[in-house]
């Protein structure tokens, strides 16, 4: 990274740590966005760059030179590498969408009802014995050598993947352009995952684990105990702080009532916030879905501990009455690119920003375009470079 490089990059992670501590930057932030978007107006489907890692360091590389004219920091590769993985072991976890543009995951229930109190004993005896053949046809082979074998393409395909995540690398040291979370001084990587999402999404299943969190609670309450510590090991436990921040994402917590939130998914993820506080970083909480029956719980977490990605303007509107003081808040652009116009956009644009903007605390994105029909990437960059300019404390 060259010295003006430097100083841009620095420029645009102070501008990221002072909006995220409530206070007020030069001006708002924004953030760029790099989806699945970027491959299918480029003419290529997601399989066309899961083998290619050049074509995808081409495209992503080719898309931040274009946003860093107008944006504090770029989104990044959009491809699932996690999918390389599972097709090279046999795997139908991961799937390609009908438009062939993005990935997608089978939901399934590889755990049996009555195998409970196999999986508490030893959760990842049980994960390896009996998860990994029942999800993986390269496991369930006649021959240990067999299975040995493919267990080393497991390994050699993880080494690809990192050498495949170059991308990111480039923009950063390119254009100056931090990613928000991972890498950097975070040692831990950029995501916690919730053990209770695990479960639901790997092990027992969306209706198996819906269904049993009300005829046998104890069990899931017992299970989710006995998984949470490889889960705890991605909570920093030290000074790592102040940037870049960890994110995390929420899949079952959506369909969750208040009762059930509270005891199986608000412990775990109260920790992972207050872990990130004390390490002087921020989480990222991917607030998807009718959040905001849970909204009242995050009056126990530390001031400017998260900063809560949101979806919808009512969302900002709320959220933003209620915490000014305590939380920044991060999008709220949903849908925004596919009204009519370039005014009509705008006009969300600016009410947003009335409400979100004033005192800091707002950091701005356009939403992305991940499919066609989400907008146009002319819209999109209409609006951010309106942002860039105009957006002033």
């Amino acid at each position: 990274m060259t010295e003006d490089v430097q100083k841009l990059h620095d420029e645009r992670v102070n501008r990221f740590v002072t909006t995220a501590n409530l206070n007020e930057p030069d001006r708002v932030p924004v953030v760029g966005a790099a989806g699945s978007g970027v491959i299918y107006l480029a003419g290529y489907g997601f399989a066309d760059l899961l083998e290619n890692y050049e074509l995808e360091e081409k495209l992503y590389v080719a898309e931040a030179a274009k946003q860093n004219e107008y944006v504090d920091s770029f989104g990044g590769s959009g491809i699932n590498h996690q999918m390389k993985i599972a097709t090279a072991l046999g795997s139908k976890t991961f799937f390609i969408s009908p438009n062939g543009i993005n990935v997608q995951h089978h939901e399934t229930s590889s755990m049996k009802v009555e195998e409970y109190d196999e999986f508490i004993a030893d959760p990842m005896k049980f994960i390896a014995d009996k998860i990994a053949t029942r999800k993986v046809t390269g496991f369930q082979l006649e021959s240990d050598e067999e299975v040995y074998a493919n267990l080393a393409s497991l390994f050699d395909k993880a080494a690809e993947i990192r050498r495949g995540g170059t991308a990111n690398r480039i923009i950063r040291e390119r254009f100056g352009l931090p990613g928000l979370t991972g890498g950097g001084g975070n040692p831990l990587g950029g995501s916690i995952a919730h053990p209770c999402d695990v479960f639901f999404d790997f092990i027992r299943g969306f209706k198996e684990t819906m269904t049993d969190m009300r005829r046998r609670p104890e069990r899931v309450d017992a299970a989710i105990a006995a998984i949470s510590p490889f889960y705890e090991r991605n909570i920093p436990t030290q000074y790592v702080g102040p940037f870049p921040w960890m994110n995390d994402t929420h899949h079952i917590a959506t369909f969750l009532t208040g009762p059930l939130f509270e005891r199986y998914y608000w412990p775990f993820y109260k920790k992972s916030v207050e872990g990130c506080y004390n390490a002087g970083i921020k989480l990222i909480s991917v607030f998807e879905g009718p959040w905001e029956q849970h909204f009242d719980l995050l009056d126990e977490l530390p001031k400017t501990s998260m900063i809560a990605q949101l979806e919808k303007f009512e969302q900002v509107v709320n959220f933003k009455k209620r915490y000014a003081n305590q939380f920044a808040i991060y999008g709220g652009m949903t849908g925004m690119l596919r009204l009519n116009t370039f005014e009509d956009s705008l006009e969300r644009v600016k009410k947003t920003l009335d409400i979100a903007a004033p005192g800091g605390g707002y950091i701005f994105s356009p939403g992305g375009i991940s499919a066609p029909g989400d907008g146009t990437p002319e819209r999109q960059e209409q609006i951010c470079r309106w942002v860039f300019e105009n957006a002033n404390y």
